[in-house]
């Protein structure tokens, strides 16, 4: 058996360790300001690295307090340094449908850090509802105010991970009471916390929000390089909402393929890629926006989600079926979908299927999406990628059904339409595959007999695939052809 495995079940093996795991965790909790007697303040990136190199071990025969410091300190270390199968694996192995496996010999306000640990965990893994079992098994577990806070914190992230805003922000209110009546300073701020204001300045599309919430992080951790970039990043989401596309493009892409990129949060990394295709979305390049959401995978319970992005390119594309089938798998996870970007799957389906004469289909889908955003809090993001010509014909038989919630959601989107850099232009016409395929041969200067020969067809088949072509695109020579699917963002 390694010393690491040893390290679980006799986690007094050395000094250094305990010590570290102390550290750690004591960094965690509010109180921990450094210089004071018994305060270790927050652990370094040497500490969390050292913890997160520990084997996993097996579970002990009894838990203790040494152990489950050790345990949570390596939860908490993986969480930061952004290991997250690693993370998870912790989790399966010692724990069980909201419980520690075997027995323990604790008390309440060790466990309550724990199960904290656990549920950020899942949250930063894109799990709200697992997040959730454990945020609330921490509170059950709270004894001391320092406890307390660091679960509601964590409950913070887990309901604004999830789009549940109301809630986040109730939980963040107790937050705020908390450290008010205990004078905790600033620094002492949960690292949880911290992110939960960034997902909420940005739900709410507030660019000044968003910019103190970048601005406390930075300050909250200045040797710590994931969340220097979760700062940049939602500095660059800010820029976006500010109406600067452009600034918030190059902002996102530093993120995203900086040198240091790889020193990120999966959660950050997803939001900003999500981020920057709506921004090469609304700036008319929707080949573009679809190639940057192609491969990704969405998390589990869709808490970012990509099938959503990839159903707005494919709209912008003029492609209603696509937009469809990009989203199927949507609805397929049923209740397990995050309630917030759910709202935007089901505005896009809503417009597709309006697109296709399937008013009944599409009215019922808009009236659960409206239904969902304002449950969810979120009267915004759902609605901002789709030009507003799409939305009109649905908003104005919404309002002939529900006018207070057609009111409701119009009033939230009216007052960000002005940052919109430009309209909406028109969608490009859907084309068949064939199409597609003549339609990329266009602009490399082949004649029309290379192209025949290339698909093994007769010129004249090929002539006629480019009247087709060039009807729809309401052109009438190729070079104008070309042009419009430029214009269209059509060659990427």
């Amino acid at each position: 058996m390694t010393t690491e495995r040893r390290a679980i079940l006799h986690p007094s093996r050395t000094r250094q360790l305990r010590a570290t795991a102390h550290r750690v965790v004591a960094g965690s909790l509010p109180g921990t300001l450094p210089g004071r007697p018994g305060r270790p303040g927050r652990p370094t990136q040497v500490d969390l690295a050292q913890l997160r190199t520990l084997d996993v071990g097996s579970t002990p025969q009894l838990w203790t307090e040494s152990n489950v410091h050790l345990l949570e300190g390596m939860l908490i270390a993986r969480v930061r340094l952004d290991d997250l199968d690693s993370a998870l694996d912790l989790i399966t192995m010692h724990f069980t449908e909201g419980r520690l496996r075997g027995r323990a010999v604790l008390g309440l306000d060790s466990l309550g850090p724990l199960f904290a640990a656990v549920a950020e965990a899942y949250a930063a893994a894109g799990r709200p509802r697992d997040a959730g079992l454990y945020a609330s098994r921490a509170l059950t577990f709270a004894v001391s105010d320092a406890v307390r806070y660091r679960a509601e914190a964590v409950r913070t992230l887990v309901f604004a991970v999830n789009g549940e805003f109301g809630s986040a922000a109730r939980s963040r209110d107790v937050c705020v009471e908390l450290a008010h009546a205990n004078r905790w300073n600033a620094s002492d701020t949960d690292y949880a916390l911290a992110l939960a204001d960034i997902l909420l300045a940005v739900g709410a599309f507030d660019a000044p929000r968003v910019e103190r919430a970048a601005a406390v992080l930075r300050a909250l951790a200045p040797g710590d390089p994931y969340a220097q970039h979760a700062a940049a990043t939602a500095d660059a989401i800010a820029a976006v909402i500010r109406g600067d596309l452009a600034a918030g493009a190059i902002g996102l892409r530093a993120a995203l393929g900086g040198a240091w990129s790889h020193l990120s949060h999966r959660l950050i990394r997803d939001l900003a890629l999500a981020a920057l295709a709506e921004v090469t979305l609304a700036q008319g390049a929707a080949r573009r926006a679809l190639a940057i959401v192609d491969t990704p995978t969405s998390p589990p319970s869709h808490t970012v989600c990509f099938e959503a992005q990839r159903a707005a390119a494919h709209l912008a594309l003029g492609d209603e079926r696509a937009a469809l089938a990009a989203t199927d798998a949507c609805l397929a996870l049923g209740a397990e979908h995050c309630p917030r970007t759910l709202a935007s799957v089901l505005v896009r389906r809503a417009v597709a299927r309006d697109r296709l004469e399937q008013s009944d289909a599409a009215d019922a889908l808009f009236d659960e999406a409206c239904g969902l955003a304002v449950h969810s809090g979120d009267l915004i993001t759902p609605f901002l990628a789709i030009p507003q010509a799409q939305l009109a014909p649905l908003h104005e038989r919404l309002a002939d059904r529900r006018p207070d919630l057609a009111e409701r959601i119009a009033a939230a989107v009216d007052a960000v339409r002005l940052r919109e850099p430009r309209p909406p232009r028109r969608p490009l016409p859907a084309l068949t595959p064939r199409e597609r395929s003549v339609a990329l041969a266009l602009r490399d200067g082949r004649t029309y007999a290379d192209i025949a020969d290339e698909f093994t067809l007769s010129i004249n088949t090929i002539k006629s695939q480019l009247r087709s072509l060039y009807a729809k695109l309401g052109a009438s020579t190729r070079d104008q052809a070309v042009s419009a699917l430029e214009r269209h963002g059509f060659y990427l």
